[in-house]
């Protein structure tokens, strides 16, 4: 059961009690809108602070901190929900009960991540030129490392072009000529700027109590001057006004088609848990109507799946075709979706992709971090917790997935193709 608690002026503590990991987590977050200029600042700070601090400067001695603290670890956060940045840090370390009677690692560890958020290592005010240069180079080094994977490009390239003129068209970690534009200056006012003004929530999972937890994080705030400002709602287009297809040319061996929909489904909707049976009935698994019916019986696609995006209200699907299939494979997909609209769907493909739900959503009970990445969600859209979703998904109907189904429009096709195709 979680809890919430409000630990001073924008800080929000999600808590949940549990005996049923051997390790404890927080993760500590800063809510903030995804601007082209805000994006690579918020994707560099966390990784610069984590190279050193007032007492603990530089990556060994982190480290060495960290095996003290019984191995734990303390890594950074940039994920992108809807058009809501969240960036900061996830920690993890065992659980007390699994010490020698009177060692402690939850509150060593609230004191050590106090360290590297507000006593970083500094030179002359401003955060280390040499930490901010190097975590640069590893920015832009993910970023170009995101371009090369194909499958990859080709879903943001597709993503860039349905979102025009809305923030979820901009890559969560920002461009690389922009990071590569930032001084320490920039980013020392960015840190600044957030502690002050970005909603902070916070998780933690343990076997602490709710109160307890928030005893021990509750002082990280003292003094901490703060004027939140939430991030705009995120926009969500209820349906496509037209199709667009775009085709673009690369050296590439094999075509990627993606293509996106408008659902007017978020997390919050009634419909929403009809909605991610879909997915699962279209193209979520092998057992899905993508993968049997235009992968493997129809030999159309090296590969073909679905994926809803609940806080944007987007299914996407990605493809990999010869060059000389697009037409054949995207009427196919399209023919798949429309047979959904239909209600043709059998018994055994709506138990099948039920029972596999099903067990998605209960595996996002297993671990401290599933646990984190649903609720924090729950924070920015309001939806059902995993035990609520497990309760609705066995009474959904074929009605149910038609209804769901009907609300979607194709708005964008993407095929990237090679040079000479």
């Amino acid at each position: 059961m979680i809890e919430t608690i409000e630990l001073a002026a924008g800080v929000t503590l999600l808590a949940v009690q549990t005996e049923k990991f051997k390790s404890g987590c927080f993760s500590f977050n800063l809510m903030r809108p995804h601007t082209r200029a805000a994006a690579p600042l918020d994707a560099l700070l966390p990784s610069v602070l984590l190279r050193g601090s007032e007492r603990w400067p530089d990556m060994r001695a982190i480290s060495m901190r960290l095996d003290e603290l019984y191995g734990a670890t303390l890594g950074t956060l940039v994920r992108l929900r809807g058009e809501t940045k969240l960036t900061g840090f996830y920690a993890d370390f065992i659980e007390e009960a699994f010490l020698p009677q009177g060692e402690a690692v939850f509150a060593p560890m609230v004191d050590f991540f106090r360290d590297i958020l507000f006593h970083p290592a500094l030179e002359n005010g401003l955060l280390n030129a040499r930490y901010v240069e190097s975590e640069k180079q590893n920015l832009i080094h993910a970023i170009e490392s995101a371009q090369n994977d194909k499958r990859v490009y080709a879903a943001m390239r597709m993503r860039r072009i349905m979102c025009e003129g809305e923030a979820a068209s901009i890559p969560r970690l920002g461009y690389a000529e922009d990071v590569a534009a930032i001084t320490p200056e920039a980013l020392t006012a960015h840190w600044r700027t957030v502690l002050r003004t970005a909603p902070i929530m916070l998780f933690y999972a343990g076997r602490r109590t709710p109160q307890e937890a928030a005893a021990l994080f509750r002082p990280l705030f003292d003094g901490l001057e703060r004027d939140p400002v939430s991030p705009p709602p995120t926009v969500v287009r209820r349906s496509a006004e037209t199709v667009r297809e775009v085709t673009e040319s690369m050296d590439v061996t094999q075509g990627k088609l993606v293509i996106g929909m408008r659902t007017g489904i978020t997390a919050s909707d009634p419909d929403y848990p009809a909605l991610v049976l879909l997915n699962s009935v279209y193209g979520s698994g092998v057992t899905s109507k993508l993968f049997v019916n235009v992968r493997e019986k129809r030999s159309l696609c090296y590969y073909a799946s679905s994926a809803v995006e609940k806080f944007k209200g987007l299914m996407i699907v990605s493809s990999g075709i010869s060059f000389d299939q697009y037409e054949t494979a995207r009427d196919a997909i399209l023919a798949e979706l429309d047979a959904c609209r239909r209600g043709e769907i059998t018994p055994e493909e709506l138990e099948s992709a039920r029972r596999s739900l099903i067990s998605a959503v209960r595996a996002g009970l297993d671990t401290p971090a599933a646990l984190d990445d649903w609720y924090i969600g729950m924070s920015i859209e309001p939806c059902d917790d995993p035990e609520t979703m497990l309760q609705k998904l066995p009474a959904l109907t074929v009605e149910d997935v038609v209804r769901a189904a009907r609300r979607i429009t194709t708005d964008t096709i993407y095929f990237l193709k090679g040079d000479e195709a």
